[in-house]
């Protein structure tokens, strides 16, 4: 499970708590996040980049995006479904946790977005590192 670190894209920085001026609603927010993994697993690697708000776009160049996602399935084995979706605040700004099961393994995917719905972060991480709260 360590080697799941290694994938993390772009981890959150300390500059994300700044106050959001505006936010996506849950369901929108919700399947943007849903989007942005049927690109990872269509290999539209340029159809995520357009999702960045501009920090992202500097730091996270098409070459760091395309091996992501068969990374992750060399590691994991085959995608299987999404086994829960979380939708919240995180850092001041508006998070969607992904519960992503894998053959051999269930993972985390965050997207974070700005205030203007572009994504200021994105992650692949173990589900111990889930923050928002699981839905009852």
């Amino acid at each position: 499970m360590k080697k799941i670190i290694a994938l993390v894209i772009v981890a959150l920085a300390v500059g994300l708590s700044s106050p959001v001026l505006a936010q996506l609603a849950k369901e929108a927010a919700i399947a943007k996040a849903e989007a942005i993994l049927k690109n990872f697993q269509d290999g539209k690697t340029a159809d995520i980049l357009k999702e960045l708000d501009a920090r992202m776009t500097k730091e996270l160049p098409e070459a760091k995006v395309k091996p992501v996602w068969p990374a992750l399935v060399a590691q994991f084995g085959a995608f299987k479904a999404i086994n829960e979706r979380r939708e919240g605040p995180m850092e001041g700004r508006q998070a969607v946790e992904l519960i992503l099961s894998f053959e051999k393994e269930t993972i985390l995917q965050r997207v974070v977005f700005d205030g203007e719905g572009k994504v200021a972060g994105l992650v692949f991480q173990p589900t111990t590192s889930a923050v928002l709260p699981a839905n009852k």
